[in-house]
């Protein structure tokens, strides 16, 4: 555990599951943390137990998020960290995911790009000015791995993993230059409110939170930019993920 005294580090999502357990575990090393969501009564029992400061924020909406930052600004005096956890399924909580996702899709098909991939691209811009101020920065994208492989349960889901990957990956270097670092971490099946009903039985299986939120930690702290980290199962080390170099052909 370290010491984090001092820093101000914003959390979307923090009101459950891996956003919550990202909260405590900051909070424990001594940093502010904000804790931001919509789920307002979620965000008051996390600050009771954590001491976090609870902000509702729509992360899918660029005005609140340049509100929400200059807020905080004004509160806690400056911004090192922000961690972009918020995210929703094609599915809403409790839809089993062994049915058609045809239908699905076309209902919430705005919902998940706005909040899994708008609320990226506007936490990354509202987020920028306020740690180059401070000199330095880092920002950690919760990702999937499926970003990285296909998830036919969940097309657009999948979808939308792939673009964030890809908008770290490409970013590193523009904000490197500013110095600000971005990283993504991809986890596996994680145990979170998100877990449909008829995949509980595989929960045993799965991460649970803290397992990803001490993931992601660890990448805060990394002198990587741009990079993508396995973070799927807790046997197992997480790992920076290599991608194959298309401009060089196929092997051999």
């Amino acid at each position: 555990m370290g010491d984090r005294t001092g820093k101000v580090v914003v959390v979307t999502g923090g009101a459950s599951g891996v956003g919550a357990a990202l909260v405590r575990r900051l909070a424990d090393e001594g940093a502010t943390v904000v804790a931001a969501d919509v789920d307002e009564g979620g965000l008051a029992g996390l600050a009771a137990g954590s001491g976090a400061d609870p902000v509702r924020l729509d992360v899918a909406d660029a005005d609140e998020w340049e509100e929400a930052l200059a807020s905080v600004v004004d509160r806690h005096g400056g911004l090192d960290a922000v961690c972009l956890n918020a995210g929703v399924m094609t599915r809403p909580r409790g839809v089993a995911m062994d049915d058609d996702p045809i239908d699905w899709m076309r209902r919430r098909y705005r919902q998940l790009v706005s909040v899994n991939i708008d609320g990226v691209v506007f936490g990354v811009l509202a987020a920028l000015p306020h740690l180059e101020a401070r000199g330095r920065g880092s920002i950690v994208v919760t990702a999937s791995v499926a970003g990285l492989m296909a998830q036919p349960p969940d097309p657009t889901y999948a979808m939308s993993k792939h673009a964030v990957i890809g908008f770290v990956r490409s970013m590193g270097p523009a904000l490197a230059a500013r110095g600000v670092s971005i990283n993504a971490v991809c986890p596996g099946g994680v145990d979170t409110p998100l877990v449909p009903p008829d995949y509980r039985a595989m929960a045993r299986d799965f991460a649970p939170p803290e397992h990803i939120a001490d993931a992601i930690i660890g990448v805060l702290d990394s002198d990587d930019t741009g990079g993508v980290w396995v973070a799927y199962a807790p046997e197992q080390p997480v790992w920076r993920y290599e991608f194959a170099d298309c401009r060089h052909g196929p092997p051999g």
